[in-house]
């Protein structure tokens, strides 16, 4: 039995689950207090399973793997974090495998934040591949991954994974809230069971996303709110953007450094605020909720959840508290940002904007050059593909083949000689260089509210430029793609001998539906 799948696929409940966050070390009060929390939600009849982190804020904690099993014994389900930032594909399978054999079957797969701390400076960080892909790939083992050693090829056993995936709608860009639902798109593509949304403490998005999963994509897949029980510390630790892809509007700081004057110091507060958000999150019409925030108690999610209860059918009346956006967000539909609009099933029409130009020579230069030159059935394509197998026949040829190109991809756009090139998808922004995660298929969660990178707050996000140059192209469409993670046997070749002899990513095809089913 796995409690929390089955909540979910019965759409009758409104499913709860908590998150526990492990620190460094395997022993001490945080390790105990996880224990006694576990202890304590045992047979509750509103929390269906308990989450553990993978490293939370790219900091070393104990390995999820480890303690979940323990937690499972008490006799709690489980739904581990899943993330990409310190595996490659090869332990991405692995510990795959090892958690089906330690039981444990709800993942929450993430791509994971930039790593911050580590034991003599900061660690390498891996963003192998990313959330949509590991989802593919996790899925694939789901229905038996067929591998393949010499001639041989045979099909693994298949596991029994119930797969979740997180987005957020809290981003205030236009760039980052489409951007983020895109890649929302492809993760249900990917084979995602479930979505959480990331955490934030606006009603008005709360509405947007379910909006824009059931009415606009036409999906059923279930939906869990994030709801943090806010502490006026933590709010102003978020509010400097110390937590990726967390937002906290200055007002609500205030707000809470108000609650924090009274005598118990604001919990009570804290506990009313989120007891309202899981009844706004019930209102609206979610599948559940997603308990966090720090140093949290059982006994906090008892009232939380009994408050929420008494609100019930009460729960508009509160919507108009959480307005904590910037006052000028992106919202994806018009009237979206009007409080009127929330729950009401209003017919949705797109909000339209205008489009930027794009003031880069080097884009125009390069996309006329890529209509000469890298496009099937063209003179120039043709040209491109003999000189490529020319090439290829002696290693001075290659070389200076190869050296040609590095040399102008370098100065044009710091090539990091992948050579399994995503240039053209990227509207010619490349990945390696100008994303600290590699993301090549759609942006991480971690963006700033300004559209800015997580890791480096001075430069925009790439995907903010990706956006903007497909939008002025009208080519939006065209951001649906997915394409098969980078291949390393490709590294430091020459990536136009690989795209014109079909050895890159576009010789490969993955099985992803192109639209949501």
């Amino acid at each position: 039995m796995n409690r929390l799948r089955e909540g979910l696929a019965a759409r009758k409940d409104f499913v709860v689950t908590c998150e526990l966050v492990p620190g460094r070390g395997h022993t001490g009060s945080a390790i105990d207090a996880i224990f006694k929390f576990a202890e304590e939600a045992k047979g509750d009849p509103h929390v269906y399973a308990l989450s553990v982190t993978d490293n939370a804020g790219g900091n070393p904690a104990l390995c999820a793997d480890v303690l979940g099993p323990e937690i499972s014994q008490i006799g709690n389900e489980l739904l581990v974090h899943f993330s990409c930032k310190d595996l490659n594909r090869n332990m991405i399978e692995a510990r795959g495998y090892a958690l089906q054999r330690a039981g444990i079957r709800n993942l929450l797969v993430i791509t994971g934040d930039y790593p911050i701390s580590g034991y003599f400076g900061l660690p390498k960080p891996v963003f192998d591949i990313d959330s949509v892909n590991a989802l593919h790939y996790l899925q694939q083992m789901n229905r038996g991954l067929e591998v393949t050693s010499g001639r041989k090829t045979e099909k693994l056993e298949p596991t029994d994974f119930f797969l979740g995936a997180v987005a957020s709608p809290f981003k205030a860009t236009e760039a980052s809230a489409v951007m983020q639902y895109s890649k929302l798109e492809k993760k249900i593509r990917a084979g995602a069971d479930f979505v959480a949304t990331q955490l934030g403490y606006d009603a008005r998005k709360f509405a947007e996303f379910i909006r824009y999963v059931r009415d606009y994509l036409g999906s059923d897949i279930p939906l869990v709110g994030s709801v943090y029980v806010l502490s006026a510390g933590a709010a102003r630790f978020m509010a400097k953007g110390e937590v990726p892809g967390c937002y906290v509007h200055p007002r609500l700081v205030s707000d809470l450094e108000k609650e924090a004057e009274a005598p118990d110091k604001g919990k009570g507060a804290r506990l009313e605020r989120a007891a309202r958000q899981i009844a706004i999150l019930k209102g609206l019409g979610y599948n559940g909720a997603h308990l966090e925030g720090l140093n949290l108690k059982f006994g906090d999610v008892k009232v939380i959840m009994e408050r929420a209860e008494t609100i019930g059918d009460d729960w508009r009346d509160h919507v108009r508290e959480f307005d904590y956006s910037p006052e000028d967000s992106y919202f994806m539909f018009r009237g979206g940002e009007e409080f009127d609009g929330v729950g009401n099933g209003r017919q949705l029409e797109r909000t339209d904007t205008r489009k930027r130009g794009i003031g880069s020579p080097k884009f125009w230069l390069m996309r006329a050059a890529h209509k000469m030159l890298f496009i099937e059935g063209t003179p120039g394509f043709r040209l491109m593909k003999a000189m490529s197998r020319w090439a290829e026949r002696r290693r001075a040829r290659y070389r200076f083949f190869q050296v040609m190109e590095h040399t102008s991809k370098r100065a044009l756009f710091d090539c990091r000689e992948c050579d399994d090139c995503a240039l053209f998808e990227m509207y010619y922004l490349c990945p390696e260089s100008r994303c600290p995660k590699g993301q090549r298929i759609g942006p991480c969660g971690g963006a700033r509210i300004d559209g800015s990178c997580e890791v480096f707050p001075e430069r925009p996000c790439i995907w903010e430029l990706v956006y903007w140059r497909a939008k002025r192209l009208g080519e939006m469409d065209k951001l649906g793609y997915v394409i098969t993670p980078r291949d390393w046997r490709l590294y430091e070749t020459s990536s136009w001998v690989n795209y014109f002899l079909g050895r890159d990513h576009r010789a490969a095809e993955l099985d992803i539906p192109d639209k949501v089913q």
